[in-house]
């Protein structure tokens, strides 16, 4: 056999070959595809729950968006989070959270920059796990 022609051959296998792996993902991405209507109705539902958020880069809830049922709202969240500080402080020496002796702290009465150092120390060392609802540790 005419060594070109075999090379011809082969090469011509080879696009057919190319072409039907690309042409066969289109075909199965086309059939269970949204329309183009129902994209756009996903997109306004979207759209008129949810906002921008430019300080954190995230999709948020809308402010007049009720909230799904059993899950706290961001003042909940908050105030645990508060309670946690009011009850315990830093130990710089130990490196950890230890209780506060007596009654919990009053956080209105306390240095801003305390507060704020203290809020952030948290925010870093724990995460609010959403299933159990509760602040938890991080593994970082």
């Amino acid at each position: 056999m005419n060594p070109v022609l075999s090379r011809s051959l082969a090469a011509a296998g080879l696009v057919l070959g190319m072409s039907v792996i690309a042409v066969a993902p289109a075909h199965a991405q086309a059939a269970g595809a949204a329309t183009r209507a129902q994209v756009k109705m996903d997109r306004d539902t979207f759209l008129s729950m949810a906002r921008y958020d430019h300080v954190s880069g995230k999709w948020v809830l809308r402010d007049d968006m009720a909230m799904p049922e059993g899950v706290p709202s961001r003042d909940e969240i908050k105030a645990m989070r508060d309670k946690f500080l009011s009850m315990n402080r830093w130990d710089h020496t130990n490196s950890q959270w230890v209780p506060v002796q007596g009654a919990p702290r009053d956080m209105s009465k306390l240095p801003r920059e305390q507060v704020k150092a203290e809020t952030e120390r948290f925010l870093k060392m724990h995460r609010f796990d959403a299933q159990t609802m509760s602040w938890t540790a991080s593994t970082r």
